[in-house]
């Protein structure tokens, strides 16, 4: 690399790291207002939703000056200055930023819905004790699940009652088993990120050669270890045993809007 390119390159590096000092702030601010939100309305995941779109926007956004710059500014230069391999390591260095970008964001919203999760389990658990009680004559029922609605008839006067579980109940088994779930399993979506990254580059350097097939098979491997850690986590939470019917949902869908359009998987494996 020639003292212009380098210059460059340390001029594009530079522009990125104000990016990043950008969404460190964004996210430095974000975490403590969700937390301040979460602490707000225990019970209610809306308010915090809300805000995570709307600081999404504003990622969405700073996102955007990257290719906005890149597509102005940055790219005749990178052309300019060398051959297409040089362009290359402009276009590199843009995606892996753009990805650690995206990363380093998930990541965040991911602790602030995963701390919001743990503070509703000490309220679940409270609720769980709560004794649901006759409408009539205030005896005590025992509804089936606690965390189901269902018609109780009561014990000691036989009126019907409705059972409705309580608030903080659906609460954790609902919002936080899915925010747990999706936190436990967010590195093993990244690391898919990265490996899709390495193929695209092992395919560049060889004129966009097919994909092999043990790539192939490697990349279903880690889309089921994805799943099935999100579903093992989900299970842990719920104390329940692991839905491998929705793991086998997602892998259905992976195969046919993925590998079933591969030529490669296709003569090896068909559709199958």
């Amino acid at each position: 690399m020639n003292a212009e390119q380098q210059a460059l390159v340390q001029r594009w590096d530079g522009f990125l790291s104000k990016i990043k000092e950008r969404l460190d702030e964004i996210i430095a601010e974000a975490t403590a207002g969700c937390a301040q939100i979460a602490a707000q309305h225990p019970l209610d995941s809306l308010p915090l939703s809300n805000a995570l779109t709307g600081l999404d926007h504003r990622v969405r956004q700073l996102k955007e000056r990257i290719g906005e710059t890149w597509d102005g500014q940055v790219e005749d230069k990178f052309s300019d200055a060398g051959d297409g391999d040089f362009l290359d390591v402009g276009l590199d260095k843009k995606e892996d930023f753009e990805t650690a970008f995206d990363h380093h964001w998930q990541n965040a919203k991911a602790k602030i819905l995963a701390d919001y999760a743990a503070s509703l389990y000490p309220l679940a658990q409270e609720a769980s004790q709560q004794q649901p009680k006759c409408d009539q004559c205030r005896a005590p029922l025992q509804p089936a699940v606690i965390h189901k609605s269902e018609t109780i008839a009561c014990p000691a006067c036989s009126a019907q009652n409705l059972y409705e579980p309580p608030l903080a109940i659906v609460a954790y088994r609902g919002t936080a088993a899915h925010y747990l779930a999706e936190a436990a399993a967010l590195p093993k979506r990244q690391a898919i990120d990265f490996f899709r990254i390495e193929v695209d580059r092992w395919r560049r350097a060889r004129e966009w050669a097919p994909e092999p097939l043990e790539s192939l098979e490697k990349w279903r491997a880690m889309e089921q270890d994805h799943w099935t850690t999100y579903a093992q986590e989900k299970a842990r939470v719920l104390g329940e045993p692991v839905d491998q019917a929705y793991i086998t949902s997602r892998m259905e869908y992976f195969d046919k809007y993925e590998l079933h359009m591969n030529q490669v998987w296709v003569n090896a494996h068909g559709k199958g």
